[in-house]
């Protein structure tokens, strides 16, 4: 594992198997239980204390059970899901629940943001194009994790609005975040507030911002760490019955964070006050699929750039093809080569460059 000035290319094969059960019958009640089973497997032979490779296991994860019920009155949901409060592809300032500010994405994939958690929601119409929302989160097992009893005062919960001012959406929200997770350094326990706009000129456009108080602490630091705004445009040109083309281009905007280039702490990337996501998605065809992402740093001038091709060869076969680089110093967020004393051999894999090439099949 020694770590040397040589560069080289590796390569890898990885899979992934999926099983998805929706529900179909009643339009009052849906339901969606999937699961996946991915590659590289888990090595059961060393972690139990034997012989390493000598029992191999892969990786199952719950992705999402739930139940949505569509009562007279009111809306109920519940199991392990995902709420979208808020407006973004990437950057989602008004995502206080689940968190959409970080830049650890995958730009390959479809959906940037999947992340899901055990909730019940009971969303509350109060006139056409308006609702009220709350929301209870358990607490989240231990590190260890295994079946654990969490203390019914470590519950999460919040509540959202939702209207119309016109044209224009609004919402906004308050979360008690009891989860033992911070971005600040004021502890653990935060009220997470935001406030959202979306609406269409020319352009659908959406921003939202959000604030969190400890607590206990001080308010006016934690206020400043965890202070973020996110903006974002959207446009979809068709050229003909076939083709068309997307521009998008998203930017979280911190007040309070550095706006001058800062070498990292602890590993730990800086809070730069500036990121953009722009990306260009073109469709020549019904079948063919082109796109180009990138989070752009413009405080120390890193950048992620992924590019890519997708073919849908057969109904259910996509084909597609797909390049990642990223371009930076090595004591940028992105790094073209990342500095050796950061570097960890067990987790970053990607150096530099790297070219994917998947088979997806859906039956």
């Amino acid at each position: 594992n020694a770590i040397t000035e040589e560069s080289y290319w590796g390569w890898m094969t990885a899979g992934s198997g999926a099983f998805s059960f929706k529900s179909a019958g009643d339009k009052n009640v849906k339901a969606d239980l999937a699961f996946t089973f991915a590659a590289p497997e888990l090595d059961l032979g060393a972690a139990l204390g034997g012989t390493a490779g000598e029992t191999m296991l892969p990786i199952i994860s719950l992705d999402r059970a739930f139940v949505k019920a569509r009562f007279p009155e009111f809306r109920l949901t519940a199991g392990k899901t995902r709420v979208g409060w808020g407006d973004g592809f990437v950057f989602n300032a008004g995502d206080i629940v689940f968190g959409s500010t970080d830049t650890s994405v995958d730009l390959t994939a479809a959906e940037i943001r999947t992340d899901t958690r055990w909730l019940t929601a009971v969303n509350v119409p109060i006139g056409r194009f308006s609702f009220i929302e709350g929301i209870v989160l358990p607490p989240e097992p231990d590190s260890a994790g295994g079946f654990t009893l969490g203390n019914v005062t470590d519950t999460s919960a919040g509540a959202r609005f939702y209207t119309r001012l016109g044209e224009v959406k609004l919402e906004g929200g308050y979360y008690f975040d009891n989860s033992g997770e911070t971005d600040s350094s004021s502890g653990a326990d935060l009220h997470r507030m935001y406030l959202g706009l979306q609406g269409n000129l020319f352009a659908d456009w959406y921003v939202s911002s959000s604030v969190a108080l400890p607590v206990s602490g001080e308010p006016a630091d934690t206020a400043k760490d965890t202070f973020n705004v996110s903006a974002g445009i959207f446009h979809l040109v068709s050229l003909n019955s076939v083709s068309s083309i997307s521009f998008r281009l998203e930017g979280l905007y911190r007040p309070f964070g550095i706006f001058e280039e800062t070498a990292p702490a602890d590993g730990n990337d800086p809070l730069y006050g500036l990121l953009l996501y722009p990306e260009i998605g073109w469709k020549p065809a019904d079948t063919v699929s082109l796109t180009a992402r990138s989070i752009f740093s413009p405080i120390d001038l890193s950048a992620m750039i992924s590019a890519g091709v997708s073919w849908n060869v057969f109904e259910g076969l996509d084909l597609s093809c797909y390049g990642i680089v990223e371009a930076g110093d090595p004591d940028d967020i992105f790094q073209w080569k990342m500095d050796s004393s950061l570097w960890n051999p067990a987790e970053d894999m990607l150096d530099g460059a790297a070219v994917i090439i998947s088979i997806n099949y859906i039956y």
